[in-house]
């Protein structure tokens, strides 16, 4: 996909009253049709459809690669793709079937920022009235997305495989100790089973026994203290050692609900992180409407990495607001950060990316001139633009 925009498209060689079929579309964009419009198992059931060979262990690249090949011809896999393609997206081909160029620019920008394009990608390619450009333009952002979308979720699947594994674990430690409690309260209702056997057995001989003497019954009374005390301390040690249990069960159901919390809000900043990427994508600003409007308010940003700032500043720019960074002291003047928090709407910073001193200033200087004050768990972009989606739901 590469050398998408390097070349110019080759006309169809279908008649323009109709839309492509795949194999009349130009093959450099095959592979980018197939691995963005249809799934590895629709891949692997078009295969067994057509018949085609491959190796008794091919891989999904293998799958892939044979598709790829046999749609650039007129042929039995290539009809196949074609009807299955056609049926699996009839409602956005409708949806395109008559619109003009300005239309047709619109419904993909839109795509783009909801992050549904396969339907729209493959109705674009067939109609035969896309202009060239727009088709340039639709093969170059989804070339790009591919990119950027492996870049931008590879750290959140880091994080959130690890969240996924501390989840295993304390669910499995969960299940562990109440199968301990099940046990320990079994146990204690045979010690009491045992217990109550053994008075009645004993209420027995005493009934059978013939004029028992006084200092027999004084001895059965102290026998049957002596086991009553023993069974009661045990019952005691049980009863311990089922709060301690029930204590360390409520320690673990309060990491549980820790680490889901900490799910929840990883992917809350990575749909926050893609929603930023799609905004900084779309090239049509009057199609592309941004998720959350400043109004013009002034953002300073105080510490985090100094790299990221461009992003930073694109993002509450296309949120039509206003940026400004300062990197907390360590190469640029305090005083200067003064006179950045003075004319503040709202103050972002990490806390994870600053100094401690530098922080409580900042906090303090909000406090004391009511100024908004938003820390950041993290100097990343998708903390940033979690945040700036909240806002507009706090607005609203």
């Amino acid at each position: 996909m590469c050398d998408l925009t390097k070349k110019r498209f080759a006309p169809p060689r279908a008649p323009a009253s109709r839309r492509l079929r795949l194999w009349e579309v130009d093959r450099r964009f095959h592979c980018a049709i197939l691995g963005t419009c249809l799934t590895l198992q629709e891949l692997h059931k078009v295969i067994r459809q057509a018949g085609l060979i491959l190796e008794p262990k091919h891989s999904d690249y293998d799958a892939h690669n044979a598709l790829v090949a046999s749609a650039g011809q007129e042929c039995h896999a290539a009809r196949l793709l074609t009807r299955l393609l056609d049926r699996k997206y009839r409602t956005p081909i409708s949806q395109l079937a008559k619109g003009d160029d300005k239309a047709l620019r619109s419904h993909w920008a839109q795509a783009l920022q909801t992050g549904d394009i396969a339907g729209p990608f493959w109705g674009l390619v067939t109609l035969p009235h896309t202009s060239p450009e727009l088709i340039q333009r639709v093969y170059g952002d989804v070339h790009m997305l591919s990119h950027l979308a492996g870049a931008s979720n590879r750290a959140d699947l880091r994080r959130l495989a690890t969240l996924e594994a501390g989840m295993a674990e304390l669910r499995e430690s969960a299940l562990h100790t109440a199968r301990q409690q099940r046990q320990q309260l079994a146990q204690k209702d045979a010690v009491i089973a045992e217990l109550e056997a053994q008075l009645l057995r004993r209420l027995a001989r005493d009934k059978q026994a013939s004029a028992p003497t006084e200092a027999d019954l004084s001895e059965q009374l102290c026998a049957s203290r002596r086991e009553l005390t023993q069974s009661l301390r045990q019952l005691e040690r049980t009863r311990r050692r089922l709060i301690s249990l029930s204590r360390r069960n409520d320690h673990l159901q309060e990491q549980l609900e820790s680490a889901r919390t900490a799910l929840r809000e990883a992917e809350a900043e990575q749909q926050a992180a893609e929603l930023a990427f799609h905004q900084l994508l779309v090239t049509d600003q009057a199609a592309a409407a941004p998720a959350t409007d400043l109004c013009g308010r002034q953002i300073v940003y105080v510490g985090g990495r100094t790299s990221l700032s461009p992003h930073f500043r694109t993002l509450v720019e296309k949120c039509h607001g206003r940026f400004e960074h300062h990197d907390g002291g360590v190469e640029e003047s305090r005083a200067n950060l003064h006179c950045l928090l003075s004319k503040a709407d709202m103050v972002f910073c990490p806390i994870d990316c600053i100094s401690h001193d530098a922080c409580l200033k900042v906090k303090r200087f909000c406090k004391q001139n009511a100024k908004a004050f938003i820390p950041l768990r993290s100097s990343g972009l998708s903390a940033f633009a979690k945040e700036l989606s909240q806002l507009s739901r706090t607005d609203t």
